[in-house]
């Protein structure tokens, strides 16, 4: 879920998404290991073609079958650009300035499949060229109901619609405050994903050996509430955090029954964005376990769904220490129906609880820059297509009525054909007060374009 998090002395506050990149480089030891593997593998495996084509045209003479390559190949080029809708203190007028070129490859075998997504990036707003490995994966049925997904990948469960209550992999919140396409706000991870069946379970085991934390915000691009300063700050350096050394384990069970979807779930690791503060001031990740479940269903003329997480603060079990998040209990309804042909609405009622907060107030010296014990916020979306669906209109909504503010992002997209899309949007804050959620994020409304060609 869109949550909370904090840098300062302050714990629970109402702070914004702060961080930096994802915490493991493309050349770690497990991202060389699955580079490695991936080559020999591909080696082995396109000698064995070769070896079998020989073998095949010997046995039948002149005669040729028409063969499908098992390579594919991708990508797209696009250019995006977005400003702030007001003044704001960050050092750049854009909010979004970017060339970014992906190339796809892909490698389909019986017995396994290679996929590799990289990403060219000139950021005008950093003056800076980046490459990003989005993806870069083997994949394989290890056993008869056991399938191994090894690299670097994007993870993703959970009932919520941009509310992540069991999903704990990491987010990419500056992609999802600058305007960049929707994917972007789930950034990968190098991971181990393991799946199996039983009957009619799946169970899904995902393994990070090295913590991958949120992309939150450091004041580069988006500027944010400081409890510490009792101001909104835009740092021209990023706040020192200590990124720690631990893996993360999350768990899911997964079943379905007469059209009904339920799920289990369980993590353990680290909160995801630096929501700690240690005993010489330095943010950092507190430790965290959590268990959930959902539900899906057919209701009426829609769907149904809920969900309900447990986010148990092991640092802090008495609730009294300011410095750590404490514990939580989050829970989540929502409902998704198509009203008329192409217009679909959908909305969502989510709801926070802060344990031991009595505890947590009295021993706090800011307790006004607390989120509520019971935070309450609710979602619209609104989308309808057009034009054999070639145009698509898009508005969602936060309110929160507990915080008194509210984030609107509306949107709309053109497909030309199959190689042309041409995207425009916003993305618009309000508040009461400087220090709510978001509230503090006023001065980074913007609005933004993007034009992107595939191939």
């Amino acid at each position: 879920m869109i949550t909370p998090c904090k840098v300062t002395i302050v714990s629970n506050s109402r702070l914004s998404f702060i961080q930096h990149g994802p915490g493991i480089t493309p050349t770690s030891p497990f991202m060389v290991m699955v580079i490695l593997l991936m080559i020999f593998v591909s080696f082995a495996t396109q000698a064995n073609d070769e070896n079998l084509g020989d073998n095949w045209g010997d046995g039948w003479g002149d005669e040729t079958q028409e063969t499908v390559s098992p390579w594919q190949t991708g990508g797209f080029i696009e250019a995006a650009y977005g400003r702030f809708l007001q003044d704001n203190i960050v050092a750049n007028e854009t909010s979004l300035s970017e060339f970014r070129g992906r190339f796809e490859i892909d490698y389909s075998h019986e017995q396994f499949e290679l996929s590799a997504k990289g990403e060219l990036l000139y950021d005008d707003g950093l003056d800076d060229v980046l490459f990003n490995t989005r993806e870069l994966t083997f994949a394989a049925r290890a056993l008869d109901n056991l399938d191994i997904k090894l690299g670097r990948q994007v993870l993703t469960w959970g009932a919520g619609d941009y509310l992540f209550l069991n999903d704990l992999f990491a987010k990419d919140w500056q992609s999802f405050f600058a305007g960049r396409e929707d994917s972007y706000l789930k950034a990968p991870s190098d991971s181990l994903r393991l799946t199996g069946y039983s009957g009619d379970f799946t169970f899904d085991l995902a393994w990070t050996p090295q913590f991958t934390a949120d992309n939150y915000l450091t004041g580069e691009r988006f500027s944010f509430y400081s409890p510490a300063q009792q101001q909104i700050v835009a740092p021209a350096q990023p706040f020192k955090v200590n990124q720690g050394d631990s893996d993360q384990w999350a768990i899911r069970i997964s079943t379905s029954k007469d059209s009904v979807e339920y799920a289990l779930y369980g993590y353990h690791g680290l909160f995801n964005t630096p929501q700690g503060v240690d005993a010489q001031g330095i943010a950092y990740f507190p430790k965290l376990n959590s268990w959930g479940a959902s539900l899906r269903m057919p209701l009426a003329k829609g769907l149904f769904s809920s969900e309900f997480s447990f986010y148990n603060s092991t640092q802090d079990p008495q609730g009294n220490n300011p410095a750590i998040n404490n514990s939580q209990f989050r829970f989540l309804l929502g409902y998704e129906q198509e009203l008329v042909k192409n217009l679909t609405i959908s909305g969502q009622y989510y709801l926070e609880i802060t344990r031991d907060y009595a505890a947590l107030k009295a021993n706090s010296s800011q307790p006004q820059a607390f989120v509520d014990e019971h935070r309450q916020l609710l979602t619209l979306r609104l989308r309808y297509t057009a034009m054999q669906q070639k145009l698509t209109w898009s508005l969602f909504t936060f309110y929160s009525p507990s915080d008194n503010d509210a984030y609107i992002r509306p949107s709309i997209s053109y497909r030309k054909d199959d190689h042309w899309i041409f995207s425009a949007g916003a993305n618009v804050f309000d508040g009461q007060d400087k220090f709510s959620f978001f509230g503090q994020h006023q001065d980074n409304s913007n609005g933004w374009l993007r034009v992107r060609y595939s191939f």
